[in-house]
């Protein structure tokens, strides 16, 4: 490794001129050669160009002691940065995440980068990751948040380090904009009428609450205030382990309506203590097993489009937004933390949005008068 002064070398290429100069590597011998434009023989001289050279060179502190200084100490791969997030960071997030993340990280994330040094991560590292993702065909949404995973983790070692977040600019591939499946009202009263036993309630109950499943599958009998008509949620279920809420703002009490709170009452039948929903065990019933064995089938026989237990939800939000409730009840119930999260839950039906266009149309009108002098002159 050199530790001489270096002023790099400027030649001229056709009409620009280039320069070259010499940059150490951690942990490797041989330097790199890098070659910089510095710009057209037209506008500077030769000496110009030497001068724009030094400006880059002095730049990356090639010449300055304390460079030779951070190459002498041991240079961190992403491989320690994903040790020391595993070991501190993870355990402090949310069950789900604690279960997913490593075996995501190991498939798709420490085979391109656990060998690098973190310093020498660039934007077209990123890129050249992403396009890999991209190659073995997983979707776009699955490469956002494999990006999303990789970001958090460097940042948090940077914040650990009392360093700023590291700054890449990757180009990621655009989300399709697919409609969630969502349930309509008459959509829910059909399931809820074809289904059976606790889950004729556990559907009523999605659909006119709008809770998440796993808040369903961990609400208590002791949750239910039957006396203010509220639901209070309190935690949420994941794979059968009980943890918070999903959000800060999924911390909240919801408001029933009465002939839901009858059908709770008579479903709990005097028990006043335990899971509102059950299995047999005494287990919270699997959200991929309700939807697989008991919701599919009932749209398959009703002819109505599959969906999942979020699709209630997603039902439930858009006859608020189309009942005219106002926003902030709306995201005060369902535990939304932004009215933009709010509106990508909202959904109309064809008919209501032909009905509001018609009634809107009748509006601007008197006895029709104003329209039909519109058309009138429309056609003059």
């Amino acid at each position: 490794m050199s530790k001489r002064f270096q002023t790099g070398y400027v030649y001229a290429v056709g009409k620009m001129w280039y320069g070259r100069y010499r940059r150490d590597i951690p942990n490797q011998e041989k330097r790199e050669y890098p070659s910089v434009v510095l710009g057209t023989r037209k506008e500077m001289p030769k000496l110009a160009a030497r001068k724009k050279l030094m400006d880059v060179i002095n730049g990356e502190g090639l010449n300055e002691h304390s460079y030779l200084e951070k190459l002498a100490v041991p240079v961190k791969t992403f491989n320690d940065v994903i040790d020391a997030w595993e070991l501190k960071r993870l355990p402090q997030l949310k069950v789900s995440t604690q279960y997913s993340a490593p075996g995501q990280i190991a498939k798709h994330i420490t085979p391109f980068f656990g060998e690098m040094a973190l310093e020498t991560i660039k934007t077209g590292t990123v890129n050249d990751w992403i396009r890999s993702l991209e190659q073995i065909g997983l979707a776009a949404k699955s490469v956002h948040n494999l990006w999303k995973q990789f970001r958090a983790i460097a940042n948090w070692y940077a914040q650990q380090n009392d360093a700023p977040p590291r700054k890449w600019y990757p180009t990621l591939p655009d989300i399709p904009q697919e409609e969630q499946r969502w349930f309509t009202m008459d959509e829910v009263r059909r399931i809820v009428a074809a289904a059976k036993g606790q889950y004729k309630v556990l559907f009523h109950l999605a659909g006119f609450s709008g809770l998440r499943y796993g808040e369903l599958a961990g609400l208590h009998v002791e949750d239910i205030d039957f006396t203010d008509g509220v639901i209070q949620v309190r935690r949420s279920v994941w794979r059968g382990v009980e943890m918070s809420t999903k959000t800060k703002k999924g911390y909240r009490n919801v408001d029933i309506d009465s002939a839901t709170l009858e059908m709770l009452r008579t479903h709990l039948n005097g028990r006043t203590t335990g899971r509102v929903f059950q299995t047999k065990n005494g287990t919270s019933p699997e959200n991929h097993n309700v939807v697989r064995q008991i919701l599919q089938p009932i749209c398959k026989r009703l002819g109505i489009a599959p969906g999942g237990c979020h699709g209630f939800r997603h039902g439930r939000v858009s006859l608020m937004r189309m009942e005219n409730v106002p926003g902030d009840l709306i995201k005060e119930q369902v535990g939304h933390s932004s009215l933009r999260t709010t509106s990508g839950y909202t959904h109309f039906p064809k008919a209501f949005v032909r009905d509001t266009v018609e009634r809107l149309g009748s509006s601007c009108t008197q006895d029709g008068t104003l329209h039909t002098n519109a058309i009138a002159a429309s056609n003059t």
